[in-house]
């Protein structure tokens, strides 16, 4: 089986459709956005709809009243929103068999890219083994190769995302033999080995900086968190109708 990781998700995806064609793709926003979905599902919320836009989200909640709306513009809750994008603040919320409707920008721009894909996934720590057993049985379905997509920051690579790919690498490598690694996944792998507090990662990336100077250090402790749940959620794209086309969603992944 072979691993292939993109560091950022600057990439043009028509590029990369016969790449995805063959994978199953994780997507990672490890702070705060993939966090925050593992806490959402946790929390037994039935489905996760993207919105890359504060206005689409209103718009979607206007089709129905029940619809929860999560998200953070610069880190912050957006007017009129029910939640801000906080995994911390999630997991304590009883959210179920809700719809939620959460505005990340980054996020859902990365699960834009993973379109072509099989299926994709979001990772964090939070469901870090389960999420990594259901790619796998995913994969093996599909006899697919795994393809690791940070979010990164800004079109950037963020040290976090790229930590926890490495992360996702070795959880991986612990349970399949005949892993081909790419360079890049070489790259994470090797610098996941090399830390020993999660929290002095997340400290030192540009994407736990800028939480921490929004003083979000409880969600960086949160979100530093390994296997809380054991819950992962699958990338299922919706048309609802002329208005609502190609609506990124996600919903419980069942083995």
């Amino acid at each position: 089986m072979k691993i292939s990781v993109l560091l950022a998700n600057n990439f043009d995806e028509s590029e990369y459709k016969e790449f995805f064609n063959n994978s199953v793709c994780m997507v990672i926003d490890v702070l705060r956005a993939t966090s925050t979905m593992a806490a959402i599902f946790g929390s037994r919320a039935r489905r996760i709809i993207t919105s890359q836009s504060k206005d689409l989200a209103f718009k979607l909640k206007k089709r129905n009243s029940d619809f929860i709306l999560c998200g953070e513009e610069g880190g912050l809750i957006i007017d009129g929103f029910d939640y801000d994008n906080s995994p911390s603040t999630i997991s304590k919320t009883d959210l179920t068999g809700k719809t939620v409707i959460m505005k990340t920008t980054n996020g859902t721009y990365s699960f834009k890219k993973a379109k072509f894909a099989k299926a994709a996934f979001p990772v964090a720590l939070l469901n870090l083994s389960y999420t990594v057993d259901c790619v796998l049985d995913c994969a093996c379905k599909n006899r697919s190769d795994i393809v690791i997509l940070c979010s990164g920051k800004q079109r950037k690579i963020a040290y976090d995302d790229a930590f926890t790919a490495g992360v996702v690498v070795k959880k991986i490598m612990e349970k399949v033999e005949d892993i081909e690694l790419d360079d890049a996944g070489e790259l994470v792998y090797n610098s996941a080995l090399k830390e020993r507090s999660i929290m002095n990662v997340f400290l030192k990336s540009s994407s736990g900086k800028s939480c921490a100077a929004l003083n979000l250090r409880e969600d960086l402790k949160y979100c530093s968190l390994v296997d809380k749940y054991n819950i992962a959620g699958k990338m299922k794209v919706l048309d609802l109708n002329d208005q609502f086309r190609s609506i990124i969603c996600l919903e419980p992944y069942k083995m």
